[in-house]
C-alpha cells in the first residue's frame, strides 16, 4: 500500500494506478514499506522461486470460473487458504524471549483519522458518516483498550505478504518478516479483511464459498484461537478504507470504478456495527 503514517494520520506517498474491486483486486502488487523487525529465528523468510499468493489465488479463481465449483477446484482454493493459515500459525507459535521487540500498535488505534477525509468526493463513500458514528469510535477505543501483546505477530499478514511454494505435500506458504510481540487477533482480522475485500468479490455467490470462513476454520484446526472481535474487525476495515482512499483519491484523481470501490470500503465499518444493511452490490462489482 503506497501510504505513510504521520502524526496527523495517513498521507499519500506517490501516485499509483493499481487497485480495483472484484477479481482485478487479486492482481495488486503493493509498494511495500521498509521491512519490519527481524522474525523469530525459526520462521523462514519468503522462499526464492515461490509464487505470490495473490497470483496463486487468481489461478484458483480462474479454475473455478472455467470448471465451476468442482471438488478439485475447491480443493485448490482450500489448499491455498490452509497454507496461509499455517504460515500465520507458525508466526504465532514462535517463542517469545526477553529480546522480542514489541510490535507497534496499528496507526488507526493511536492516531486521529486524517483531516483530508472530509475532502473526499461524496460518491467515494460515506467517510463522513463513519467518522461521525459513535459506534465506530467505540470499536476503535475498545480494540485499543483490550489489546494484548501476548504472541509473536506479523502485523499485516495480508495476501500481498505471502509467498507460496509447491512441495510434495502440497502448497506451503511463507510470510515476510514478523513485527514482534503483539495481538494475534489483529493478524487474523487483517487476513479476513483482505479476503473480504480482494477475494470474496471475485467468487460467484452461487458457489457458496466463503473464503474467510474457510481460512478461519483452517486456522482453528491448526490450534489457533486468536479470533478477532467485531470491534477489532471494525477497526481493521476503517484502516483499510483510509489507506485505500489515500492511494486512490489523494495521490490521484479517482475514476468511476475507483470511486465505487471506495464507496464499498467505507460502507463496511457501518455494516459491521449495524448502521446500514450489507450492500451486496457494492461487494460484487
Amino acid at each position: 500500500m503506497s501510504v505513510e503514517i504521520e502524526s496527523g494520520g495517513v498521507v499519500a506517498r506517490g501516485a499509483s494506478t493499481t487497485g480495483r474491486h472484484a477479481a482485478a483486486a487479486l492482481t495488486l502488487v503493493p509498494d511495500l514499506a521498509a521491512p519490519p523487525a527481524a522474525p523469530p529465528r525459526h520462521v523462514a523468510p519468503a522462499t526464492d522461486g515461490g509464487h505470490e499468493l495473490v497470483r496463486e489465488l487468481e489461478a484458483a479463481v480462474d479454475r473455478l470460473h472455467d470448471e465451476g465449483p468442482t471438488p478439485g477446484a475447491r480443493a485448490d482454493l482450500d489448499g491455498l487458504l490452509g497454507a496461509w493459515a499455517d504460515a500465520l500459525m507458525r508466526v504465532h507459535r514462535s517463542r517469545l524471549t526477553a529480546l522480542t521487540p514489541v510490535a507497534p500498535l496499528p496507526w488507526v488505534l493511536v492516531e486521529p483519522l486524517p483531516g483530508w477525509l472530509e475532502y473526499l468526493p461524496a460518491d467515494a463513500g460515506p467517510a463522513w458518516a463513519v467518522r461521525a458514528h459513535p459506534g465506530v469510535r467505540r470499536a476503535v477505543e475498545l480494540t485499543r483498550s483490550t489489546w494484548s501483546a501476548a504472541q509473536w505477530v506479523h502485523g499485516d499478514p495480508t495476501g500481498d505478504e505471502v509467498v507460496v511454494v509447491e512441495t510434495s505435500h502440497g502448497p506451503r506458504a511463507e510470510l515476510s518478516a514478523a513485527a514482534g510481540r503483539g495481538d494475534p487477533r489483529w493478524d487474523v482480522a487483517a487476513a479476513l479483511d483482505w479476503l473480504a475485500v480482494a477475494l470474496g468479490p471475485a467468487l460467484d455467490p452461487a458457489w457458496r464459498i466463503d473464503p474467510g470462513a474457510r481460512f478461519l476454520a483452517a486456522y482453528r484446526d491448526l490450534g489457533g484461537d486468536a479470533t478477532p472481535s467485531r470491534a477489532m474487525a471494525v477497526a481493521r476495515t476503517l484502516l483499510t478504507a483510509v489507506e485505500w482512499s489515500a492511494q486512490l483519491a489523494v495521490a490521484q484523481e479517482p475514476d468511476d470504478d475507483e470511486r465505487a470501490w471506495l464507496a464499498g470500503l467505507w460502507t463496511r465499518p457501518l455494516e459491521l456495527i449495524g448502521a446500514v444493511r450489507p450492500l451486496s452490490s457494492a461487494r460484487s462489482r
